[in-house]
């Protein structure tokens, strides 16, 4: 996004709205960073302007630019999932899609928040990670269309681009290999400029349990009390 400076009037009302904090003053100027810009467009649809003085920046809609649209703007289709977002629906519907069958384990992980965003070198750090301990990714993911299936690595042009969030979707074999690949994450979390939260999709035993809270625990991971669950939404329950 740019700011057209024949229009703009300098009277800062958009500051505050920029989650990339990309909108800057100087002197009677206001004017946007666009390499810090997510092109998320909340400084448009706020429609905060007076003047209407947002324009799109030069190049938006082509590779590699158009990245930054696809993960930070909520109102974008994304061309493979031909849904909007950053991930796919697969975490909140397992019990109608199986795509965590019981025994195995989903992890979703999200990667940054307003105000501080995330590059895809900080992301590829993470997905090269995983792919080297077995990792499965979700086909149908945005980020997984993007990497290089054999290495997990981004390709080099797109590596500075900077994105409100992303979220890559994995799964792996069992509880146990968790001992291996929340140590990994710990270490990547060192080394990037950037936060991620973690999301598990796993399945209850017959008896009721949630076997993946205790090996959570023991592996010093904390958690919220809560998830998402859906019953079924019309459909039949897939056999676990």
């Amino acid at each position: 996004m740019q700011i057209d400076p024949d229009i703009c009037i300098g009277c800062e009302e958009c500051l505050v709205y920029c989650p990339a904090e990309a909108i800057k003053k100087e002197k009677s100027s206001v004017f946007i960073i666009e390499k810090l810009c997510f092109e998320c467009g909340v400084c448009k649809r706020s429609a905060v302007c007076p003047v209407d003085a947002f324009v799109d920046s030069v190049g938006v809609a082509e590779f590699p630019r158009i990245v930054r649209t696809f993960f930070s703007d909520p109102n974008t289709t994304h061309k493979l999932t031909l849904v909007p977002g950053r991930g796919t629906e697969e975490s909140k519907t397992n019990d109608v899609t199986g795509r965590i069958k019981r025994g195995e384990v989903g992890i979703c992980i999200e990667f940054g928040r307003p105000g501080l965003g995330a590059t895809f070198k900080d992301i590829s750090i993470m997905t090269t990670r995983l792919k080297k301990l077995g990792a499965k990714f979700e086909a149908n993911n945005p980020l997984t269309a993007l990497m290089d299936s054999e290495t997990g690595q981004f390709p080099k042009i797109v590596l500075s681009e900077r994105i409100l969030s992303a979220i890559i979707e994995i799964k792996i074999g069992n509880l146990h290999d968790l001992e291996t690949v929340i140590p990994a994450m710990m270490e990547v979390a060192e080394e990037i400029d950037t936060v991620f939260s973690l999301s598990f999709v796993s399945t209850f035993e017959d008896s009721g349990e949630l076997l993946i809270l205790e090996k959570l625990k023991n592996l010093g991971i904390s958690y919220a009390p809560n998830a998402k669950i859906n019953l079924g939404l019309g459909k039949p329950l897939i056999d676990f």
